[in-house]
């Protein structure tokens, strides 16, 4: 890590990285015109959807469980209206395993570069199950 002329830490992307590897944090982006979807290589692996191809609202939206794919749609559309940070919890399936999946971000377009969205997905699937 560097440290600016005022004694601050500069974190670059290299530092973020590790930091999001360590945390098992999974980063996404959405295109809220397009609703285009950018996934890091975690998130493709949380979601277990092929990392080379664009993925949409609607790949996102085949995977999670049937019981919570209306709920989680009807949530990330309202985050746009949400004030300040949000976090949606749902299930999705991989495979023939469940898991649980936080999404987490800035409502009322806070963040919102170029009409994109920035956000995380967590596997909270560990807790949710001790809980």
């Amino acid at each position: 890590m560097s440290w600016d002329g005022s004694g601050a830490p500069v974190w670059d992307a290299e530092h973020l990285r590790i930091a999001t590897d360590a945390a098992g944090v999974a980063l996404w982006s959405w295109n809220v015109d397009t609703d285009e979807i950018a996934l890091d290589e975690r998130a493709h692996g949380l979601w277990g959807l092929p990392s080379d191809a664009p993925v949409s609202f609607d790949d996102l939206s085949a995977c999670i469980h049937p019981a919570d794919v209306d709920g989680a749609r009807i949530a990330f559309k309202a985050t746009r209206a949400v004030l300040g940070a949000y976090e949606i919890d749902f299930r999705i399936l991989h495979g023939k395993e469940t898991r649980w999946v936080s999404a987490r971000g800035q409502g009322d377009d806070a963040g919102n570069v170029a009409r994109v969205m920035f956000g995380v997905f967590l596997d909270v699937s560990k807790a949710r199950l001790a809980a």
